[in-house]
């Protein structure tokens, strides 16, 4: 697939995770990758490594943003690859050949997506993905977007990030684009990236408001199905999460 690829990375004073992540990305073996980084008007180096590094990175900016997915709209809006993947500051790529493990997997699919090391605590893990995804799946998950590269033409056709939502818009997009929408895609069973559980939808004390945020997106969108699904669930006595009713 004769295809350039937009690594995004978005950060807001985290210049350690920042210069790990960085690393990452230019050590990459794809040619064809140019590099965007969005930084939220950060106070504690961050910005002077950009200006440091300016000449490795094809856009730059740090200014003050609505949030992570202003951020991260920002990327895609400056960016011009085919393909898009998004690798937040302290996230790296296991590997040098992380991109081109994807991109030769792949035949042009919407999505291309990967497995990722989880870390916590002093303990680490290999996170796999299924290479079928459907609404139930979602209902549960989301796909790693350290791990997955997204069609520019998905945000064209579909538009950017929900910004009304604080946690759930890159779940809310993936599940639009699969569960709705039926756009191609393609998993490949290698460890793309490392990722730390310390963001904001892995927070324990953000758990709630990421619950909120896709029952509403299912109620919108899926209300019938949702309702059944959550029904078939409580039947057979497993975890429903999401209650349709309240």
């Amino acid at each position: 697939m004769g295809a350039k690829v937009s690594v995004i990375t978005i950060n807001f004073n985290n210049v350690v995770g920042l210069k790990t992540t960085f690393e990452s990305v230019i050590n990459q073996d794809f040619t064809e990758c140019e590099y965007v980084l969005i930084d939220g008007d950060s106070t504690d180096g961050s910005k002077e490594f950009l200006v440091e590094k300016s000449e490795k990175i094809d856009f730059w900016v740090s200014e003050k943003d609505q949030g992570v997915y202003d951020a991260m709209n920002k990327g895609i809006l400056n960016s011009n690859g085919d393909f898009l993947i998004f690798l937040n500051s302290g996230d790296f790529f296991s590997g040098t050949d992380s991109i081109s493990k994807m991109i030769v997997n792949s035949q042009g699919e919407d999505l291309v997506y990967g497995n990722i090391l989880v870390r916590e605590s002093g303990k680490s893990w290999i996170k796999k993905y299924p290479n079928r995804l459907n609404f139930r799946y979602f209902y549960f998950e989301s796909l790693p977007h350290p791990a997955c590269l997204i069609s520019r033409r998905l945000f064209e056709h579909h538009g950017l990030y929900d910004t009304t939502l604080k946690i759930a818009s890159d779940w809310k997009f993936f599940l639009l684009a699969v569960a709705r929408n039926n756009c191609t895609y393609k998993y490949v069973d290698e460890a793309i990236s490392t990722f730390s559980l310390d963001g904001l939808s892995s927070n324990k004390d953000n758990r709630l408001l990421l619950a909120n945020e896709r029952k509403s997106v299912m109620k919108k969108y899926f209300y019938f199905y949702y309702l059944a699904y959550y029904l078939y669930l409580k039947v057979f006595g497993k975890d429903m999460i999401y209650d349709p009713t309240d």
